[in-house]
């Protein structure tokens, strides 16, 4: 097991961890929109990207969860564009990039891939169940926002839900690296 501190300095194997970590992360999170801004018509579009985006996939996956989720609740949900998600024809969400979530995707596959204990089988693991339970957090997100604003129990123009829905996000994601470190470490 590698101790990241030793003493009172920061040892040099923590350095490392945290310039890797930092590099994958800056990969994973500019990339995806450098990704976007290629697979967008205008600007700088490259069509071929538009057959490989991932980014539209995974928006419509998580509309058509919360949507799916909604209707199971007795709800007429339904989407709308590749952007929109409506409940019972009175009120609506557009699912801006902001919304997916990507830089806590981005931060739970950077540390995973470069934390320095586990073997790749059990990081491979982790990645998904990790990535499983933002995606399940954000798509309960989407719905209760939806419905939240439909009942009147918010008011949705002062109400941060960014800053909510991360906050929660990070908790669950710092509780999933605790245990993820205890298990991998026993």
């Amino acid at each position: 097991m590698n101790v990241y501190f030793a003493g009172s300095m920061p040892s040099k194997t923590y350095f490392i961890f945290l310039i890797k970590f930092l590099l994958l992360f800056c990969v994973l999170y500019f990339g995806t929109y450098a990704f976007i801004g290629l697979s967008v018509e205008g600007g700088r579009y490259i069509p071929f990207l538009k057959q490989i985006d991932y980014v539209s996939w995974y928006r419509q996956f998580l509309l058509h969860s919360a949507e799916q989720l909604l209707k199971w609740m007795g709800y007429n949900a339904y989407t709308r564009g590749a952007y929109y998600l409506y409940l019972n024809g009175k009120n609506g969400i557009q699912l801006i990039y902001e919304c997916l979530g990507i830089g806590v995707l981005s931060f739970w596959v950077s540390f995973l891939v470069t934390d320095l204990v586990g073997n790749i089988k059990t990081k491979i693991k982790w990645i998904l169940i990790g990535l499983f339970t933002i995606t399940i957090l954000n798509i309960l997100r989407i719905a209760f926002l939806l419905l939240a604003a439909y009942k009147h129990w918010i008011s949705v123009g002062v109400f941060d839900h960014h800053t909510l829905y991360n906050t929660i996000v990070y908790i669950c994601i710092i509780g999933l690296l605790l245990y993820y470190r205890k298990k991998v470490i026993e």
